[in-house]
């Protein structure tokens, strides 16, 4: 029973060409995005993109595919995730 429990996930692998061109699979959503900063959130967390004219050139959430062109000055990881208890309501009930 606890093995109907288990979450499958995709796998999930990230490939950066010459430092512009970044290919990712296990994307499951794009938070937020613009020419410097890139937020994704991903099968094992948030990942931040960072860098400079920044632009997401592929993106398909059924399969988990993602690809973004431009010079990429770093990649970070994170446990935070985003939603509605992250919210302003939130904030202001603390």
């Amino acid at each position: 029973m606890a093995d109907d429990k288990r979450e499958k996930t995709r796998p999930h692998s990230l490939t950066l060409i010459n430092r512009t061109q970044l290919s990712i699979e296990g994307v499951q959503h794009v938070e937020n995005f613009d020419d410097d900063v890139i937020l994704l959130s991903t099968d094992l967390g948030i990942l931040t993109i960072k860098g400079h004219n920044l632009r997401i050139h592929q993106l398909d959430l059924d399969s988990g595919n993602f690809v973004a062109e431009g010079d990429v000055d770093s990649l970070t990881y994170s446990h935070k995730k985003f939603g509605k208890a992250n919210g302003t309501w939130a904030r202001l009930w603390r």
